[in-house]
C-alpha cells in the first residue's frame, strides 16, 4: 500500500516538499517500493530502524526534516493533490501563526463536502478529546515538534495525547476542506488491544490536565472510549464482556442521543447472553 501512499506526494500540486519515509522495522517490500521512487526523484528520502513503533517513527522523521512545516502520512492511507497546497495557503492566511492545523478528511475516496463540528468545548484540548484528529490531518511547526515529541512508550492514542500537550501553549486551527483520504482495509480492523491502549491513554491524559478538562466532557469521552470496547466485544462474540463496556458507557453519559441506541442494544445482549446460556445447559 506504501505505493500509493508516496504516489499522493509525488502528484501534490505544491512542489517544494521532501518525504522522509521511515521504515520501522518492516519485513516487506518497503525498502525496494521506495527505493524505486527514489531513483527517480531525490525529494525522497529512506531511512530504515529496528522496530520501536510509530511514534519513535514520527520522532525520528521530524528530527531529519529539513523544512519547517510537518505533515504526516501513514503508509496505508493517501493524500488529495491540493494537501499541502491547501496547508500552505491556509497558514498563510493565518499569517504563519504556530499551531496545530488540522484538514478534514475523506473515507475511501475524495468528497469536498465541508465537515463541520461541534463547538461547545470550553477549549481546545476537550476539542481534541471529543473529535478525532488522526496524525494525517494534521500540519505543525518543526519547532513545536521538537520541542514537544510523540511520547514513545504510550502505544496507541499517542497522537492525542501530544496534541494535548500542544495546546497549552499554542492554537488550533482547522481547515474545512476534505484533503485527506483514509482508506479502509481488513487489516486496518480496530482490535479491542488497542481500543484498550486507547483508554489507559485517555486516563494518563485525565490525570495530567485536571485543570484544563471539566469533569462533563471526562464523563463524554469515557463513554465513548467504553462504547467503542463494548462493540468490539460484541464482534468477538464476548457478551458479558460487551454488556460490562455497554453498561460503563451509559453510567459515565446517560443523557445523550445516543442512550436510546445503547439501551436498546444492551437488551438485545441480555436476551442474546440467555440464549447462550439455555443453549450451553442442552
Amino acid at each position: 500500500m506504501i505505493h500509493n501512499a508516496i504516489q499522493s506526494v509525488l502528484v501534490q500540486s505544491h512542489r517544494n516538499w521532501e518525504l522522509i519515509v521511515v521504515d520501522d522495522g518492516s519485513t516487506d517490500e518497503t525498502k525496494e517500493i521506495t527505493n524505486k521512487f527514489i531513483s527517480k526523484d531525490n525529494r525522497i528520502v529512506y531511512s530504515y530502524q529496528t522496530n520501536k513503533e510509530r511514534s519513535a517513527a514520527r520522532n525520528y522523521g521530524i528530527k531529519h526534516a529539513t523544512g519547517d512545516w510537518i505533515c504526516f502520512l501513514d503508509s496505508d492511507d493517501i493524500y488529495h493533490t491540493n494537501h499541502l497546497e491547501e496547508f500552505q495557503n491556509f497558514i498563510k492566511y493565518k499569517k504563519f501563526e504556530k499551531g496545530i492545523y488540522f484538514s478534514g478528511l475523506s473515507y475511501g475516496k475524495y468528497s469536498e463536502v465541508l465537515e463541520e463540528y461541534e463547538l461547545s468545548h470550553k477549549n481546545n484540548i476537550e476539542f481534541v478529546l471529543l473529535n478525532t484528529i488522526g496524525t494525517p490531518r494534521a500540519c505543525i511547526h518543526k519547532e513545536i515538534l521538537l520541542k514537544h515529541k510523540f511520547d514513545e512508550k504510550i502505544k496507541n492514542g499517542e497522537d492525542r495525547e501530544l496534541w494535548v500537550r500542544i495546546l497549552k501553549e499554542f492554537p488550533l486551527f482547522f481547515h474545512k476542506k476534505k484533503t485527506f483520504i483514509e482508506i479502509e482495509h481488513p487489516n486496518r480492523s480496530v482490535n479491542l488491544g488497542t481500543l484498550k491502549f486507547s483508554l489507559k491513554t485517555l486516563k494518563h491524559i485525565f490525570k495530567s490536565n485536571k485543570l484544563f478538562i471539566r469533569r462533563i466532557v471526562k464523563k463524554r469521552v469515557l463513554s465513548n472510549a467504553y462504547f467503542n470496547i463494548s462493540k468490539q466485544e460484541i464482534k468477538n462474540k464476548k457478551i458479558i464482556s460487551a454488556i460490562f463496556f455497554l453498561v460503563l458507557s451509559l453510567l459515565n453519559n446517560v443523557y445523550n442521543n445516543q442512550s436510546k441506541h445503547k439501551f436498546l442494544l444492551l437488551i438485545s445482549l441480555f436476551f442474546n447472553l440467555n440464549n447462550k446460556i439455555v443453549n450451553d445447559y442442552k
